[in-house]
């Protein structure tokens, strides 16, 4: 039986996400995107200029902006596959902070990567995509996935990045709208800085991401409002989280107990 989801949302704008369980052959068509793909069980032969490639677990297909290619299934069974499309645009303000020179998109120059850790770091990608998590986590993830992408195949990177004025502004701001599900995005137009400025920004000062920092943030606010004996679902909206599940979960993380056995401690 064949299967397709998809993930966008309004606030990334700049890529989508589909996942197929299905044996469907796309014949020869292109994408204004750049597009990655990645099977998770079975196998795929895709055709990009010319080069036609058996695509299989483990392995990372990457197709740049405006490349006619086809992909085809090599059996009858239904494969699994990732496939993640990103705004040419968006892609070429993360390749200037990498390559300041450049004028002009620059495209990628492998079309098969077989690298284990970049197959599951794109797979855990995909599924946090798919998942409850924070705008800013989902990223935040994207972007470091991109920037692991680059200086695994490219050259390496070395960002100057500048003081610790412009990373307490950021926090303040977050600090002000805790409850929010803010996004890089948001950042970049309030401090008239480039999302992947602020990410190495925290990276660099604080040796830790801002969806990271966010949510410790918001952590701390919620410490302070089960003491105060707000319950737990409020506790949750308060501090921007609209899933339970993800509040837990995050909450355990950092203070190693669960809400209510932090607040157990508090309210008798």
């Amino acid at each position: 039986m064949n299967k397709t989801l998809y993930f966008t949302h309004e606030k990334l704008d700049f890529l989508e996400l589909r996942y197929s369980k299905s044996n469907q052959c796309y014949k020869e068509h292109i994408h204004n995107t750049l597009s990655i793909g990645a099977i998770l069980e079975g196998q795929r032969v895709y055709t990009n200029r010319n080069k036609t490639i058996t695509l299989e677990k483990n392995q990372l297909a990457i197709i740049n902006p405006n490349t006619i290619h086809s992909c085809n299934s090599s059996s009858k069974i239904a494969n699994k596959i990732y496939m993640l499309y990103l705004d040419k645009k968006w892609c070429f303000e993360l390749q200037k902070t990498i390559f300041p020179n450049i004028k002009e998109f620059v495209p990628f120059s492998n079309e098969l990567l077989k690298n284990k850790t970049l197959y599951k770091k794109f797979i855990t990608l995909c599924e946090l995509l798919f998942s409850n998590a924070l705008i800013l986590e989902k990223e935040s993830c994207v972007i470091d996935f991109f920037y692991s992408l680059y200086t695994k195949y490219n050259k390496e990177i070395d960002i100057k990045l500048k003081t610790n004025e412009k990373i307490e502004n950021i926090i303040s701001y977050m600090n002000k709208h805790i409850k929010e599900d803010i996004s890089l995005n948001e950042l970049s137009k309030e401090f008239n800085l480039s999302t992947f400025y602020i990410i190495k920004l925290f990276k660099k000062e604080l040796n830790i991401s801002a969806h990271s920092y966010f949510i410790n943030l918001k952590i701390e606010l919620a410490k302070e409002l089960l003491k105060k004996g707000f319950s737990i679902v409020e506790t949750a909206l308060e501090c921007g989280f609209y899933d339970q599940s993800h509040f837990h979960r995050n909450f355990k993380k950092i203070v190693a107990i669960t809400p209510k056995e932090y607040q157990d401690n508090f309210i008798q």
